[in-house]
């Protein structure tokens, strides 16, 4: 997978992190192109992994979540860091999981949604004992769904990276119908400006003057 977009491709990208429901006409205007270039480069961005999917960012409180939290786990186990990742996949309340190192050397983390602290305390009762003697430590870390200042901001983080990405020319590509279209007419001699012949480009000599 490259690293490098053009800059209407970086710029088709910014846009669909703000708001990845606007149609492909509505962006063509706002980019000042065509239709079909936007169509164009919607696919490529998915085809090469810059946008994995399209997802909503839902209010979390609209949905009854007021209980927010990151619980760090420690295994020595490799084969217990396999088992926690498919259980984490499979539930629904995880809305992040992932091996890593840590404070005190946790080697996973995930994080979850909940209504409430009581809804959460269920949800480790559960998971303690499906890994009863396969992990030693727990550290939960709780936050107020109310307290939260940012929460998934992603186009600001695209609008950031992309930023910084290589800019890759679009000369030789493949152009849209509507562009070949607009390029050809600007070929086409326009009737209105007077046409320069070769009398005109012609100077006389210094001295002569026509005839009267």
């Amino acid at each position: 997978m490259k690293n490098s977009l053009s800059l209407r491709e970086k710029h088709v990208l910014i846009e669909l992190a703000k708001n990845s429901r606007i149609s492909d006409r509505d962006l063509a205007t706002k980019l000042k192109t065509s239709q079909p270039t936007v169509t164009r480069i919607r696919s490529k961005l998915m085809n090469d992994e810059f946008v994995d999917r399209f997802l909503i960012i839902p209010n979390v409180e609209k949905l009854g979540i007021q209980f927010h939290a990151f619980t760090f786990i420690r295994t020595a186990h490799p084969a217990v860091t396999k088992k926690l990742s498919q259980w984490a996949i499979e539930h629904p309340s995880i809305l992040f999981a992932s091996e890593g190192e840590g404070l005190h050397n946790h080697t996973f983390v995930f994080e979850s949604l909940h209504s409430d602290y009581g809804e959460y305390a269920q949800f480790i009762r559960v998971f303690r004992e499906k890994f009863a003697g396969q992990i030693s430590d727990l550290t939960p870390f709780f936050i107020d769904t109310k307290s939260i200042s940012k929460f998934y901001h992603w186009h600001s983080i695209v609008e950031d990276r992309v930023s910084k990405l290589k800019i890759i020319p679009e000369d030789g590509k493949k152009l849209s119908r509507g562009e070949r279209f607009r390029q050809a007419l600007e070929k086409i001699p326009n009737p209105l400006k007077p046409r320069e012949t070769k009398e005109t480009k012609t100077s006389l000599p210094e001295g002569d003057a026509p005839n009267e």
